[in-house]
């Protein structure tokens, strides 16, 4: 019965985490933090920053991409910090501030790639954060959950495309598309 009761407990918090995980990928990532990852890398004066991203040496480059992670993740803890204390708008605005030096620190690090690998731990780190990744996304949870969203934008699609609320939409002086 504690087992039971245990696993019961367990699997509600691994749905909850993994649909924060999968509303977050698809809101955030897929939305806003990939686009302005595209418009990052296609920016010409990168192209010459990536130049000089790759002439420092590892160490120095470790320490530039560790700090460009850790106030990413600083920000992150203070915009849940305030969601915590109900201050939803100032943890949203923050939140959605450092997604542009998210998606920085991201294109850092795949320029950055091959000189970071060089070191073993985090090598190791990577490998492990990537090994837990797959781990969610092949887990049954992730799968019922991720199929269950992409039930209901199915849904919300069809019902966007109805004769009714085309009608309320030609109303309302919305363009047919």
């Amino acid at each position: 019965m504690l087992k039971t009761l245990y696993r019961k407990i367990v699997n509600t918090l691994l749905t909850v985490l993994v649909f924060i995980y999968l509303i977050l990928e698809e809101l955030v990532w897929e939305r806003i933090a990939e686009p302005i990852y595209g418009f990052i890398r296609e920016l010409k004066i990168l192209h010459k920053v990536e130049t000089l991203i790759l002439k420092l040496n590892r160490y120095a480059l470790l320490i530039f991409f560790l700090v460009l992670f850790a106030a990413v993740e600083f920000l992150g803890i203070i915009a849940i910090g305030l969601f915590a204390q109900g201050q939803v708008l100032i943890g949203t605005l923050i939140y959605i501030g450092k997604i542009p030096i998210a998606a920085f620190t991201f294109w850092v690090f795949k320029v950055a790639q091959e000189k970071l690998m060089t070191f073993a731990w985090f090598k190791f780190c990577y490998e492990w954060l990537l090994a837990q990744l797959h781990k969610i996304k092949t887990s049954a949870i992730y799968m019922g959950i991720k199929a269950k969203m992409v039930a209901m934008k199915m849904w919300l699609k069809s019902l966007l495309v109805n004769e009714y609320v085309r009608r309320i939409k030609a109303a309302l002086g919305f363009k047919q598309s």
